[in-house]
Order: structure tokens, then sequence, then C-alpha cells
């Protein structure tokens, strides 16, 4: 590209002057205030699992039926995986 206005310019633009107003809100890194919800709380460790597409989708669309998060439902699981053990 040369010197003149990127193809992201206008975006941007629009976002500034709030002519975007239908468009919605998608978080981006420097939206987040530091501390804030779990990634902050000193208390939750961020993971990662390789789980089956298949069983992803399901596992998604059953929670979004539920209105329930999927850090919530893996909490939950280990929970009671960890009490059957003991």
């Amino acid at each position: 590209m040369g010197k003149g206005k990127s193809r992201f310019d206008d975006l941007m633009e629009a976002k500034r002057s709030g002519k975007d107003e239908g468009a919605p809100e998608s978080p981006g890194r420097g939206s987040r205030s530091q501390g804030v919800g779990k990634r902050g709380d000193p208390d939750y460790r961020q993971v990662s699992a390789y789980v089956r597409k298949d069983t992803h989708q399901k596992v998604k669309i059953a929670l979004l039926e539920e209105d329930r998060e999927f850090s919530e439902l893996v909490e939950d699981l280990l929970r009671d995986w960890l009490a059957k053990r003991t």
C-alpha cells in the first residue's frame, strides 16, 4: 500500500465518530481492565485441553441453552471427579 489511507482508516474513523452504532462491541486487548473477572483473580488458572470438535460444538450449544459458562461446567465436572476419588 502507498502513503495514502489504509483500508482500515475508514473503519477507525467510523468507530471514533460513533457512526457504527449498530455494530456489536467486540472486546479487544485494550478494552479490559486489569484485574477484572477470572483473568485477574489469583484464585483462577487458565488451562487448555484438546476436545473433539463435535463434542465441543455440542457442549457450546447446550451451554447456550442453559445460559451457562464453559468454565463453570469444567469446574463442576472437575470438582465432582475429585470428590469421587476420595
